[in-house]
């Protein structure tokens, strides 16, 4: 810390110890708009949060939140900001994600489960309307509008989240890659119940979150991932076109990718075929990842 900072850091915390809070505000927000610093940015969202100026300070710790992972007073501050805009799911991911650092792990709980609490004996009602705009998510039938209803429900306290998404997962009108990330949010938020899915198949799959991994640690995807970088390095433009139909797959698929996909060097294959050369492709066989191909692109096509 240069001696510049270093005078500046004192004159803003001496302004929020006076109570001077829009003053420290202003000067935090001009030096940060010349330079960024971690420490005049937890300032920044101390200042903001004694204003109760709270949307403008979630979107400092939704942008910068390793500034607020340095020690406990300022992660709390961060899960304060949070809380205050009914963000408890986005905070328990964040919680969770530091599972290892027992002490930030606990306190963050705590703060949570507190607040959960408030919110379900004092606004019962605001509650309850937040949990029927995410259980009625297929009501309309567009992507946007049920990506919206599912990030209404992420204002939900974690029992009540975790009670809805069992309607949504087996709700036949809610679209696959809401669905997907309904299982991940569960993951991301330490839930290990057993729910049930009604997958693109139509079938009804049994999930025990406890064993279910990130798109990111599962074999098949991280095959195909490297294995398009191999092929396709030199053609950028098919690389990244390529990339996103994998995406797009994998997204679908999930959280079943491993289990479906055993051979990935086939199902690479296959799927190049399918997407590249469908004119070609044959489809006249009993072949399962034919078959699981081909339903995720016409899930794909009903996107909207």
């Amino acid at each position: 810390m240069n001696e510049d900072n270093s005078q500046l850091i004192s004159e803003i915390t001496k302004n929020i110890s006076d109570g001077k809070y829009q003053l420290a505000a202003n000067q935090a927000k001009d030096y940060l708009e010349i330079k960024p610093n971690e420490e005049i940015e937890v300032l920044l969202v101390q200042s903001l949060f004694q204003l109760k100026q709270y949307i403008e300070a979630k979107k400092e710790v939704i942008e910068f939140p390793n500034a607020f992972i340095k020690n406990e007073k300022d992660f709390s501050l961060m899960l304060k900001v949070l809380i205050k805009n009914d963000e408890f799911i986005k905070s328990r991911e964040i919680v969770v994600s530091l599972k290892n650092e027992e002490s930030f792990f606990n306190t963050g709980m705590n703060l949570i489960k507190k607040a959960e609490e408030d919110i379900l004996m004092n606004s019962a009602e605001s509650v309850r309307q937040q949990a029927q705009k995410y259980y009625h998510i297929s009501s309309k039938q567009t992507l946007y509008w049920q990506k919206e209803a599912f990030l209404a429900g992420q204002h939900l306290p974690y029992v009540e989240f975790v009670k809805y998404s069992r309607f949504v997962l087996m709700d036949p009108f809610v679209q696959s890659i809401i669905k997907s990330e309904v299982i991940d949010t569960l993951r991301k938020i330490g839930c290990e119940d057993s729910v049930e899915m009604l997958w693109i198949d139509k079938t009804t799959r049994n999930v025990e979150l406890s064993n279910v991994k990130s798109l990111d640690e599962m074999e098949s995807y991280r095959y195909i991932h490297n294995k398009l970088i191999e092929d396709y390095m030199s053609d950028p433009e098919k690389m990244m076109l390529l990339g996103s139909y994998f995406q797009h797959q994998s997204i679908l698929m999930y959280p079943f990718n491993d289990e479906i996909i055993s051979d990935y060097k086939r199902w690479y294959r296959l799927s190049l075929e399918s997407y590249l050369t469908p004119e070609k492709y044959d489809l006249s066989g009993e072949d399962d990842y034919q078959k699981y191909i081909e339903i995720i692109k016409r899930e794909f096509s009903l996107i909207k």
